[in-house]
């Protein structure tokens, strides 16, 4: 199943611990963990994780085992990281006219948005976990990356493939150490220096702006750092560049024009009276910009 990367799980389980150099040495490499899916990439490292606390439970340790490990989350993350691409969309029950937040959903999917995030500061933790469950059921459906905001907790028990944190939020070193380790985490970024930082913390993708002026979910007071900013964060990182705030049909064309990996969009798709139609109308936009 893992295309010759660890052979017999149950033979290391069996001749723990010595067997565990011999049977994990040399078996890792970038072309041997790129042929296996997702599926059984995330099996694959539970199996390890198994093992590795295992072996910290009988007082041992193996190199081999941890070099594995990391490079079997670095392969993970590399693969959400490489999603984060194309229209991104906040699901706010603040910014739908008061509709559905599941129809809001599956009408900016069917328009072809890449990334869902789940934004809601005001509803109970019990009934925000239950619509993350069936969001992420639903971004899972179409193969789009789900986000939730700021629920670090949330995150980790839906195991979305992103924690988005703002500055105010939890820090990127403490919500790593409660998610998963394959879990993403983006950050908000006002600039330059906060995007730097951000990246220096672990961050896996950067959110930028408010590019434009908004006022769409309390962020009127923020100044807008205009494409200037996009261009030069873009140029300091290998990271994926989120830019958000303010965009719009009118200037997503100027927006791609910098080079950025995704465009975040708000109110445009989800309080649009057809979220499916302007979905598709700024993907073209985006597309020939």
């Amino acid at each position: 199943m893992y295309s010759g990367f660890i052979t017999d799980f149950s033979k290391i389980f069996e001749d723990l611990p010595d067997s565990i150099p011999s049977m994990i040495s040399n078996k890792l490499s970038a072309d041997n963990l790129e042929d296996i899916n997702t599926k059984d990439l995330l099996d694959l490292l539970k199996r390890l994780e198994m093992l590795s606390e295992l072996l910290h439970l009988m007082g041992s340790s193996s190199p081999q085992l941890v070099s594995c490990l990391k490079q079997v989350i670095q392969e993970l993350r590399g693969r959400s990281r490489a999603k984060m691409k194309g229209l991104y969309v906040i699901i706010d029950p603040d910014a739908t006219n008061n509709r559905n937040i599941f129809d809001v959903t599956k009408a900016a999917i069917e328009g072809g948005v890449s990334v869902v995030q789940y934004r809601d500061k005001k509803l109970d933790r019990s009934y925000f976990l239950n619509n993350s469950f069936l969001l992420k059921e639903i971004c899972d459906e179409s193969s789009v990356s789900f986000v939730v905001n700021d629920a670090v907790d949330v995150a980790r028990l839906v195991n979305s493939s992103f924690l988005h944190v703002g500055q105010s939020d939890m820090e990127v070193e403490f919500a790593r150490k409660l998610l998963l380790s394959s879990q993403c985490i983006g950050t908000s970024n006002n600039g330059l220096a906060e995007t730097s930082v951000s990246e220096e913390d672990g961050s896996d993708y950067l959110a930028v702006g408010a590019v434009y002026a908004t006022s769409t979910m309390g962020k009127s007071s923020r100044k807008p750092v205009g494409t200037e900013t996009l261009v030069e964060v873009k140029s300091q990182t290998d990271l994926p560049i989120v830019a958000i705030g303010g965009i719009n049909e009118s200037n997503l064309a100027e927006v791609r024009t910098t080079g950025v990996d995704a465009a975040c969009i708000v109110s445009s798709i989800t309080c649009a009276a057809n979220p499916e139609k302007s979905v598709k109308e700024l993907l073209h936009i985006w597309e020939n910009a």
